[in-house]
């Protein structure tokens, strides 16, 4: 059975920009809108940690999902993603296909590795904030992750941002996906 929004949780978020809300496989809605015109209808999921995975969902004016897709770091897709045209046709792609020798598992015990993130408790997957801590952006035709942790290093420059400097500037790494090579920027 295809899946459809669930309407009046969405506008419980709608009126709430704080509600969570938590779904039975563990996994916690975050942020949700209904479809209104021509606009798709939205929901963000977070996978329970210690995952650093999140899901993403289009849903069709007449609330039916349009997309699915699961999301390591905000900008690249792993795992299948699902894609339905209106009439509820599914087509899927194998996002792992893209990647190289070097998978979003490996970055992950990369960036465990330098101490930036705890894959055994999910830590390190959010700033005191609450939002996500760093992005991944992958280049199929480099082969090679981009991964900027947002609270990077100590701002050591008073100059850097405008009104008060930023307590933390964002560090960049270069992953290649072949070799698994770091690169800091």
């Amino acid at each position: 059975m295809r899946e459809k929004i669930d309407r009046e949780l969405a506008l419980k978020f709608e009126k709430d920009s704080d509600f969570l809300y938590k779904l039975p496989n563990g996994n916690e809605i975050y942020m949700m809108e209904n479809p209104k015109g021509n606009s798709v209808g939205l929901q963000y999921e977070r996978e329970s940690a210690p995952s650093f995975f999140s899901v993403y969902k289009e849903f069709y004016a007449d609330g039916f999902i349009k997309k699915k897709e699961i999301q390591f770091g905000q900008y690249t897709n792993v795992g299948v993603s699902e894609y339905y045209d209106e009439k509820g046709n599914l087509k899927t792609k194998d996002e792992d296909a893209k990647f190289g020798k070097i998978k979003p598992s490996d970055v992950l015990k990369i960036l465990d590795k330098k101490k930036l993130i705890n894959i055994s408790t999910g830590e390190g997957r959010f700033s005191e904030n609450g939002t996500e801590a760093f992005t991944v952006k992958f280049d199929e035709n480099k082969k090679e992750y981009m991964v900027t942790i947002q609270e990077g290093k100590p701002n050591k420059n008073p100059e850097f941002g405008i009104g008060e400097p930023p307590a933390f500037v964002p560090v960049t790494y270069i992953i290649n996906g072949e070799t698994g090579e770091v690169k800091e920027l």
